[in-house]
């Protein structure tokens, strides 16, 4: 659902991927790869992008036959703005943000593009925005599982997964998991690489997968007070 190209995502992804939507019911929103695992899976599925030949892409690999009548469709989109999903009608939300301007996935021009900012504090207000959104739409008791990673600016570490889950807590979001995805043979290893031996710092080799819940209206939080912002 958010800015991101899904076209290095690897097999660690899917199968991640694979296991959340199996817990999921039959309808979610979500963006590249996931469309493939949902059709798989017999999973209604709703993808957006804001990257027409991520749209292109995800169209051509979704041509391909499968033995139930689920349904999957892709458009461009941007997450800050869902008006044609009401209130609490999504059953699952997986999403894979830009970590800031590491990764530009269109043309630098388009406005909509998150990875086209380079302030942290713009992309995280942008973000927000989103993030606000999801939680609209999701149903009560449902999940969104978000993927980010961390970036450096200036040879030091930026935790931006750190701040995005910030973010998410204290707009409504539970944190229920969060899982440490390690990263193989990415697009852009090679470049981190050399960068990393000029520069002398260490690479970053993992993503952080969070997995939140949206409480019910009228939940006894106490029990999950730690795992809230409130």
């Amino acid at each position: 659902m958010l800015n991101g190209n899904q076209m290095t995502s690897s097999i660690s992804t899917d199968m991640l991927i694979g296991r959340l939507i199996r817990f999921s019911h039959r309808n979610f929103t979500t963006n590249g790869t996931t469309l493939i695992e949902a059709r798989l899976l017999n999973r209604n599925a709703i993808g957006y992008d804001i990257n027409q030949k991520a749209v292109d892409i995800t169209k051509q690999r979704l041509n391909f036959k499968v033995n139930n009548d689920s349904i999957q469709t892709v458009s461009i989109g941007d997450v800050r703005n869902l008006k044609n999903h009401d209130d609490n009608s999504i059953d699952l939300i997986i999403t894979h943000p830009p970590y800031a301007n590491i990764v530009t996935y269109s043309d630098r021009k388009n406005p909509d593009d998150l990875s086209s900012l380079s302030s942290i504090s713009k992309f995280l207000e942008q973000l927000e925005l989103g993030i606000k959104e999801l939680f609209r739409v999701l149903k009560p008791n449902r999940y969104c599982a978000l993927l980010i990673g961390d970036t450096r600016k200036g040879q030091h570490y930026i935790p931006l997964s750190y701040f995005v889950l910030e973010r998410c807590l204290r707009n409504g979001f539970a944190l229920k998991e969060e899982i440490i995805k390690t990263q193989h043979n990415t697009k852009y290893a090679q470049r981190w690489k050399d960068k990393a031996k000029s520069f002398k710092f260490y690479l970053i080799m993992h993503e952080h997968l969070f997995v939140f819940r949206k409480p019910k209206a009228n939940e006894d939080l106490s029990k999950i007070r730690y795992s809230i912002l409130r």
